[in-house]
C-alpha cells in the first residue's frame, strides 16, 4: 500500500503566485453600461426636485415597471394630465 502524498504548505507551487495575488487585489471589472444613460424625452427640459412620501415613491416606480418607462417620465406625465384638467375647468 503507498501513502498518498499531499502537498503541505511549505511545499506549495508558487510559479502563479504574483498573477493571483494580483487578481484577488485588483479584480478584472466585468463590462457593464459605459457611456450615457438613454435619453428620455424630457432630457432637455428644466429641472424639479420634489420629496414625495415613500408610497407614493413605491407607487410612481411601480408605474414605471408597469408601464415600462422611466419614473420622470411617469411622473411628468401625470403632471401633464393634472395642469390639462385644471386649466379645462372654468
Amino acid at each position: 500500500m503507498t501513502a498518498r502524498k499531499t502537498k503541505g504548505f511549505g511545499d506549495m507551487d508558487l510559479d502563479g503566485i504574483g498573477r493571483t495575488v494580483d487578481a484577488a487585489v485588483k479584480p478584472e471589472r466585468v463590462p457593464g453600461k459605459t457611456g450615457r444613460p438613454k435619453e428620455n424625452p424630457h432630457a432637455q427640459d428644466k429641472k424639479l426636485t420634489i420629496r414625495v412620501p415613500e408610497d407614493v415613491h413605491k407607487r410612481l416606480k411601480l408605474a414605471g415597471v408597469i408601464q415600462g418607462k422611466p419614473m420622470v417620465e411617469v411622473a411628468v406625465d401625470a403632471l401633464i394630465d393634472y395642469l390639462a384638467k385644471c386649466e379645462a375647468q372654468p
